[in-house]
């Protein structure tokens, strides 16, 4: 019997979340785990429910895939109107882990509509324009049930929503404007969140003039300036603001550099252990008390090698570790240490995590439930590197990752026909050199040889791949890597060299060895009998 009549995984944990799309699910925020970051970012949201001043304005910046958008809708609803079912549902939700934080939000949607959401995605066009669209479809929807005459913000949001250029203090004058209408509706304040921020500030790096940033700017002054409708906003980053001014002037960077001084940045990249808690919550177990003690007891046994080693994520103790991994089953302990890892190398963080979970393709988890055969059966490490190499081979992040991943496949090509207990280790030391050394989590001779059959087995098949000079063990770390041909990691010592150079122009440099001949403008000379020439620089 398969495991997947077993095992199931929640759906609503497979697929990306989109801002404005999921805006109003409740499935999505039934779904959604409060991280210890998210829980921490919701606390300063939450100590700004005053009319005084504060800083209201924050950067999301991380990666694709890591939470972001999920967070913000999550939010959005704990904000909204108090009678809505997503707003109860989210409550709810924060309750169970925080019984404290979820008051202030309680007590911020009590006896009012809740917040105003202005939910926008990013594109290649001003922000002002899709911002101020935004605020009149909102407008729009806020007004739309209600009786009686209509206020005249709404025209006058759709009319500069329609109109070919809106400038910074337009934009604010009709964000006041809404906060005081807004007033009069009972409702608490406006959110702002801005998907893809990147995308309109690549925009306005492009078009210099659309003067985007100092919207931003303008914004953020606002938000923190307080008022009986506060104005909160959260801007969705895949890099920080500076990275997106590459190619401007000094001056410009600098601007730019003060603008997201405006704004509080907060990492939004979690920890292998928060993921891990949110992948176990993904996982759903039809056991019998047989079937739960058979993987409790294995699970066990490798936690206490893992603990051994050092090479359990975060401050797991025993126990903690062993429920947790216990609920990540059938993934292997080791593989579910990894693969948050390996995601966060070379693709899109939890987006490709959780894609792996609900994928279906080869080798994917829901292919491999339906391979597996009875509860006991294990997604190992090779399973995973099966998966990545034949689903993800074009994505496999930066230089050196690609260069780790080459050198793998490499060397099972090299290894030819092998029986395949030599490829499976082969590629799970492959696929833990490609992640780098994480403390204890490395290959070495005792956590490769609980992701074998046996410790026999382990060592005779690490023998013969030695004795093909497919993978060498260096003594001074106790780790096996793939063979390189050499101890001495070269990229590593090339970044390190990189690193020390420091402020280093290479340009610069060449300038002062040796100035270039100049070069004499032959035709305008020729015409005009004027001697004109040019000095080249590097």
């Amino acid at each position: 019997m398969s495991l997947i009549d077993s095992v199931a995984v929640n759906t609503h944990y497979t697929r990306s979340v989109n801002l404005e799309r999921d805006a109003n699910s409740v499935e999505v925020v039934k779904a959604y785990i409060p991280t210890s970051r998210a829980l921490r970012t919701f606390a300063k949201v939450a100590d700004t429910f005053h009319a005084g001043q504060a800083p209201r304005a924050w950067s999301l910046v991380g990666p694709y895939g890591s939470g972001k958008s999920s967070f913000s809708v999550f939010l959005s609803q704990l904000l909204s109107h108090p009678d809505d079912v997503a707003t109860k549902v989210a409550q709810k939700v924060l309750r169970a882990t925080d019984k404290e934080l979820v008051k202030p939000y309680q007590k911020a949607t009590k006896n009012n509509q809740g917040y105003f959401k202005v939910l926008i995605t990013g594109a290649p066009e001003p922000m002002s324009q899709r911002l101020v669209r935004g605020m009149a479809e909102a407008a729009e929807i806020h007004w739309g049930g209600r009786k009686g005459k209509k206020p005249a913000i709404i025209k006058k949001l759709r009319s500069a929503a329609e109109s070919k250029q809106v400038v910074t203090t337009d934009v604010v004058d009709l964000l006041k404007e809404l906060q005081a209408q807004l007033e009069k509706t009972n409702c608490a304040g406006i959110l702002l969140v801005i998907d893809e921020l990147g995308k309109f500030l690549e925009y306005e790096a492009r078009h210099y003039g659309a003067n985007d940033i100092y919207l931003l700017q303008a914004l953020a002054e606002h938000a923190c300036a307080g008022n009986k409708v506060n104005l909160y906003i959260f801007a969705l980053l895949h890099q920080s603001f500076e990275q997106y001014a590459k190619g401007l002037g000094e001056s410009l960077k600098n601007e730019w550099s003060k603008v997201q001084g405006r704004f509080e940045e907060v990492p939004f990249l979690e920890s292998a252990e928060q993921v891990l808690r949110v992948v176990s919550a993904a996982f759903e177990h039809s056991f019998t008390k047989t079937q739960q003690k058979t993987v409790r007891e294995h699970v066990d046994t490798t936690i206490t090698v893992l603990e051994g080693l050092e090479a359990l994520p975060g401050s797991l103790t025993h126990d903690e570790a062993t429920a947790l991994f216990e609920s990540c089953y059938p993934l292997h302990p080791v593989s579910a240490v990894l693969l948050p890892l390996l995601c966060q190398k070379v693709a899109q963080n939890e987006r490709t995590l959780f894609s792996y979970l609900g994928s279906h393709e080869e080798f994917g988890l829901q292919d491999m439930l339906s391979k597996l055969e009875g509860v006991g059966s294990y997604v190992y490490p090779h399973h995973i590197y099966d998966y990545f190499i034949t689903n993800q081979p074009a994505v496999m992040g930066d230089y050196l990752t690609h260069r780790r991943w080459a050198e793998v496949v490499t060397a099972i090509e090299r290894l030819g026909d092998a029986k395949q207990e030599e490829l499976n280790l082969l590629k799970t030391i492959g696929i833990l050199n490609i992640i780098g050394s994480k403390g204890g989590f490395k290959a070495s001779k005792e956590l490769l040889e609980t992701c074998m059959p046996s410790k026999p087995v382990c060592t005779r098949a690490a023998k013969k791949l030695r004795d093909q000079s497919v993978i060498t063990y260096r003594r001074y770390n106790s780790e096996f890597r793939v063979w390189q041909g050499s101890d001495f990691d070269l990229e590593s010592a090339l970044q390190e060299e990189l690193s020390n150079l420091g402020n280093f122009s290479l340009a610069d440099e060449l300038n002062s060895a040796k100035s270039l001949l100049p070069v004499v403008a032959r035709r305008y000379t020729i015409e005009s009998g004027g001697l004109r020439y040019f000095t080249p620089t590097f």
